[in-house]
């Protein structure tokens, strides 16, 4: 399903965005609080965006690729969909940072989660110093359920807080 906002297209994601992807995926700063280190190949991105694609291809996720004049710019994500719920996640490249595409771009697929897809909770979960995405969260609706450490995929433990949105 493509999704239009003022400034952006989302267009379900693609194996040939995984170059685009890779931009981010392989950016140490942009990865930071991501839950595994940066990327250092194209062709574990490229495993990824497979995986992804088999997910979506289930309906356990949907990945939209957010594209800024005719250039994919970034991702936004529904997965773990189930049981009228599902989790949000977004990344831009650094230089899409500060501009509101974050906001825009995830306003544009929570609202989609809650009518088309017809969901009832989404939540979504970032590192405690992230504040630039919990802003993105906060502005669309989100509110802080829940701050814990956790485990990343990495090994490291990372103060991690845990926000809510209930359709309505």
């Amino acid at each position: 399903m493509l999704l239009t906002t003022p400034r952006l297209i989302l267009r379900p994601q693609l194996q040939a965005d995984a170059e685009a992807l890779f931009t981010i995926l392989g950016d140490p700063r942009a990865t930071r609080f991501w839950n595994r280190p940066a990327m250092t190949r194209l062709a574990v991105v490229e495993e990824l965006v497979r995986e992804q694609q088999a997910a979506m291809a289930q309906g356990l996720c949907h990945y939209w690729t957010v594209m800024r004049d005719g250039e994919a710019v970034g991702s936004v994500d529904l997965s773990l969909i189930q049981n009228g719920s599902a989790e949000l996640g977004f990344m831009l490249r650094r230089n899409c940072w500060g501009q509101g595409f974050a906001t825009e771009a995830a306003g544009a697929v929570v609202d989609h989660g809650f009518a088309a897809l017809k969901l009832t909770r989404l939540a979504a979960a970032v590192q405690c110093a992230n504040r630039a995405a919990a802003r993105v969260l906060e502005k669309n609706g989100f509110a802080l359920a829940q701050s814990r450490t956790v485990v990343l995929a990495d090994g490291r433990s990372k103060a991690c807080d845990f926000y809510l949105r209930m359709r309505g």
